[in-house]
């Protein structure tokens, strides 16, 4: 082969190896937890907002938000099955009203050598359609986090496995001004184990 020829080989070759590399490594784990941290930092602005669940006598004395470590193993991947139920049901809340969701999927994923299962919901008010709910309720729940359980945003791209973080775990508005209604976790997402990631208990009642 002539050099010229190795040359350019050895350059795709090098270009191919980069390429590979930026897709399979993605984000560092510096990386990752200082976008968790500045998204709590965000969260804790938001909560002295006009438009934060807080009531303005909550804002006077607020000091942030309460979160566990950020802990890596708590992000998981879960492989999912779509849901053969194409009729939507009502969930109840926290008020006694019936909210209206879809059956989207059941995720199912390992975490501390256990093999756990959820149900993905689509809201039926929700616009995006990749958007999926998680609502669930673990060991933690009533102890250390919100006993109403706490939620996650889950984002569908269309294959057949999601990405669930349990660092992005929040608590629901019912947890800071009783005036929300907020779904409850349905049953086939009480987890029971604890998972110790995302915010804690705001307040005491």
């Amino acid at each position: 082969m002539k050099k010229s020829n190795l040359f350019i080989v050895l350059i795709i070759a090098i270009v191919a190896i980069t390429i590979f590399n930026f897709l399979t490594i993605g984000e560092s784990t510096e990386d990752y937890k200082e976008r968790i941290e500045q998204e709590r930092r965000d969260k804790n602005g938001f909560m002295l907002s006009s438009t934060s669940p807080l009531s303005e006598e909550d804002k006077k004395g607020f000091e942030g938000l309460n979160y566990y470590p950020i802990n890596e193993e708590f992000k998981v991947t879960a492989r999912i099955e779509k849901s053969s139920n194409k009729q939507p049901i009502f969930i109840e809340s926290t008020t006694g009203e019936q909210l209206k969701y879809m059956p989207f999927a059941e995720a199912t994923f390992e975490l501390n050598g256990e093999e756990k299962t959820v149900m993905l919901y689509q809201d039926w008010e929700e616009t995006d359609p990749n958007k999926l709910s998680l609502m669930f309720a673990d060991e933690t729940s009533a102890r250390e986090t919100y006993g109403g359980g706490r939620y996650l945003d889950v984002q569908y791209r269309n294959t057949n496995s999601v990405v669930i973080d349990f660092n992005n775990a929040y608590n629901p508005y019912c947890h800071f001004n009783s005036e929300y209604s907020c779904p409850i976790p349905p049953r086939e997402n009480l987890l029971d184990i604890p998972i110790e990631a995302g915010e804690k208990l705001y307040k005491t009642y």
